[in-house]
């Protein structure tokens, strides 16, 4: 029955067909029958069906523990959700069988994957050992030979692969697939290509074409094969979801300009769409000149409100919590803030950041490691504003000190395989402190110089030997950099738990902080202590002390917010101010800190500060009303009502209280900004809601007023002229 399915499946036969009435029959047959659980397996796996593949290699592993096999294909249907077991049941495999070729050859692609390319092929030679002519671990060094930049050997490694079988599509499928997997997306497309011209009927390489070319910018084409991938294949997981993703991009709003396409919600659109054009023009037009590229296509910016939408745009399936915003070349992908819950991140911050690598990535053509591009990215992020990126914290300082440190030459493994969390964060801060120290010992102009001999074909040792000598030299040069920043933050501050108990009476605190004064920790838990026993006074003493020994913390239990919790609860709002103005200042997204901090500065009729704090409130979080709100009372205060414009036409998407209200004050804004046409529409549409609102009525009379004052100043114009607007019936109002 398995052999009869297997060879339906190579006939084109519905996957659904097959595993109902051959590989399930096989089963209920023999549910101890193991090849079967196999076989349910793989074709999930080449279906992306993840789940199920588990469920079924987990019963198979417990029936035949010794199959390396099994092991392998667990470590296969893990990887794209949970790498720590990915890698266990990878080293299980192995340790069964250390000649396991399928193990080896995954293990050779997770050590391309983290451009460790010498471990890669070390790997290979044991496959190749085992088999000289094993096609799949020859189409893998033609890709590190391509990825490394020796043409020469990418030929001669593609010819070995298809030595025995010249019109294997595998081939040419596994070379553009590692390609892609490094960015390397034009270059994939070709490789895919050429499979597909070897076999026009080979789905792997005919599903990978569409997300490469979905990733190039050329949707038609690329949508165009998703469309024909599902109709012939309803299990496909990752086509289905995909047709489902097309779906709600058709509906969504796209904003065209020079040198953009920008894709939003219609709603989202309409409430931050022309801030977000306006961020990515003023990204395009500094990075553009200042790492001298042009570039030759528009960038497609796709910002999604649900979470999953964008997991399944960036990755194909649901999953990659975590990621803000992802960049493959010309194409961004992002997360609003409506995907992110009660604490947003700063939508300008990621996006400068994405665009960084647009700029990078094309300067390169996708020929750069991983750190050298994220490391960019964060470097500039922080040179645009001192608030956004990552910066030093104690824990960076231990992991800069510690075994956690990783060399420049292998700063890109640190990506990989990340052991928490707080990990993968600090490869990003890593690479940008990587950056800063090339440029600050080497200068800008040198590291453009690098960027463009990537750009050419230069492979990346040969490139950092040119410009910057001896990699070991370079690597030590960089850690005595990062070892001297590291000692110099808070060198008068110790931050050790050891020692620490748990739950320490306010008298053990005392007296473990006179004992060791400059203990972080234990003068934290002596502020949270005093928080939670209401001594509100002794707490902000406390908490002035703790800022002593961090002056920059921000954090949820750190000193600026203990001394803010602390001051409001004493009526002091001065001092609230004070903190919360510190707390905004070093922080891009801390939206309770700015929240309160406007409402202390509207009460106080600080309307420039007002104003400032709410263009920071819809830069994290601009789906809210209360950014807008600020805005237009700090405009109308400060005698500047056009500034209000956009923060009205925002206010009017959120389905407002009062619309006749809104309208009346937009079109107030527009008159001030001379704009009497747009006015006399918007006046109109709060009459159509509200036929006798009064204050709206005259308005209208102002307005033709006005419109007829500057008519009348009009030099006369022939008689076949027609006058803007002169004598023409009003423009039909919609609600």
């Amino acid at each position: 029955m398995l052999a009869i399915g297997r060879y339906l499946l190579g006939e084109g036969e519905d996957a659904r067909t097959v595993l109902n009435a051959f590989y399930d029959f096989a089963l209920k047959n023999d549910s101890r029958f193991v090849e079967a659980h196999i076989a349910i397996a793989e074709l999930a796996l080449d279906k992306s069906d993840y789940v199920e593949a588990v469920k079924s290699l987990e019963a198979a592993v417990e029936l035949r523990p010794e199959d390396p096999q099994i092991h392998y294909l667990l470590a296969k249907a893990w990887a794209p959700s949970d790498t720590d077991k990915a890698t266990e049941q990878l080293m299980a495999a192995l340790e069964l069988n250390p000649r396991h070729t399928n193990s080896l050859l995954m293990q050779a692609e997770n050590a391309m994957d983290s451009e460790a390319y010498d471990r890669a092929e070390a790997v290979l030679q044991q496959v190749i050992a085992v088999n000289p002519q094993e096609p799949r671990a020859w189409a893998l060094r033609a890709a590190i030979a391509h990825l490394t930049g020796n043409y020469q050997a990418e030929g001669q490694h593609r010819s070995e692969a298809l030595k025995h079988w010249d019109l294997n599509p595998q081939v040419d499928y596994m070379i553009g697939s590692s390609l892609s997997q490094h960015y390397r997306f034009a270059e994939g497309v070709k490789y895919q290509r050429r499979a597909l011209k070897m076999n026009p009927n080979y789905q792997p390489a005919r599903f990978q074409l569409a997300q490469d070319l979905l990733r190039v910018g050329q949707d038609d084409e690329g949508w165009s094969i998703v469309d024909q991938v599902a109709a012939g294949d309803k299990y496909n997981v990752m086509a289905f979801n995909l047709k489902t993703l097309q779906k709600r991009l058709a509906q969504f709003t796209t904003i065209e300009v020079p040198g953009f396409v920008v894709r939003m919600d219609a709603q989202e659109a309409a409430i931050y769409g022309p801030q977000v054009v306006e961020l990515l023009q003023t990204a395009q037009a500094e990075l553009r000149q200042k790492y001298d590229i042009q570039l030759t296509q528009p960038v497609t910016v796709e910002i999604f409100p649900q979470q999953s939408d964008f997991a399944i745009r960036t990755f194909g399936l649901p999953g990659g919590a975590g990621f803000l915003g992802v960049c493959f070349g010309n194409l961004i992908t992002a997360n609003s803030p409506a995907s992110q819950g009660d604490t947003p991140s700063n939508w300008r911050s990621v996006l400068w950041h994405e665009f960084c690598h647009v700029i990078t990535l094309n300067k390169t053509k996708n020929r750069m490691p991983r750190w050298l591009s994220e490391g960019i990215s964060v470097y500039e992020e922080l040179e645009r504003d001192p608030s956004w990126g990552q910066s030093m914290t104690p824990t960076y300082k231990q992991m800069l000190l510690g075994e956690d440190f990783v060399p420049l030459s292998r700063l890109s493994e640190a990506f990989l395989h990340p052991k928490s969390g707080m990990h993968l964060q600090f490869a990003y801060f890593e690479s940008s402190l990587a950056v800063r120290y090339l440029v600050d010992a080497h200068g800008l102009p040198l590291l453009l110089k690098l960027l463009d001999d990537l750009g050419m074909g230069v492979p990346i040792e040969e490139a950092f030997a040119r410009r910057y000598g001896d990699t070991q030299a370079l690597d030590d040069d960089f850690q005595r950099y990062v070892t001297a920043m590291a000692e110099d933050f808070l060198p008068d501050t110790t931050f050790e738990r050891d020692g620490l108990p748990p739950f320490p009476q306010l008298e053990t605190l005392q007296q473990l902080i006179a004992d060791d004064p400059t203990n972080y920790f234990a003068q934290q838990m002596l502020v949270q202590r005093l928080l939670t026993s209401k001594q509100w006074s002794a707490a902000i003493v406390a908490a002035e002390r703790l800022q002593e020994l961090y002056p920059q913390d921000t954090d949820s239990g750190g000193a600026l917010q203990s001394i803010a919790v602390a001051a409001r609860e004493l009526g002091n709002e001065q001092q609230e101010r004070e903190a919360l103005e510190q707390i905004v200042a070093l922080s891009s997204d801390d939206l309770p800190a700015l929240l309160r901090l406007l409402e202390i500065a509207q009460s106080a009729e600080d309307w420039e500060l007002v104003w400032r704090l709410s263009q920071k409130v819809m830069a994290v979080q601009p789906l809210i009303a209360a950014g807008h709100e600020s805005q237009v009372t700090a405009a109308r205060r400060l005698d500047k009502p056009e500034n209000s414009v956009d923060a009205l036409r925002s206010l009017m998407e959120m389905q407002p209280l009062d619309p006749a209200r809104l309208q009346y004050e937009l079109a107030e804004a527009l008159l001030a900004d001379a704009q009497e046409g747009a006015a006399r529409r918007e006046v109109l549409k709060a009459l159509e809601l509200s036929p006798r609102y009064q204050d709206a009525l005259a308005l209208l009379l102002k307005i033709h007023e006005a419109r007829d004052t500057r008519i009348d100043i009009i030099p006369a114009q022939p008689t076949t002229a027609r006058l803007p607007d002169a004598g023409s019936p009003p423009a039909p109002a919609s609600p």
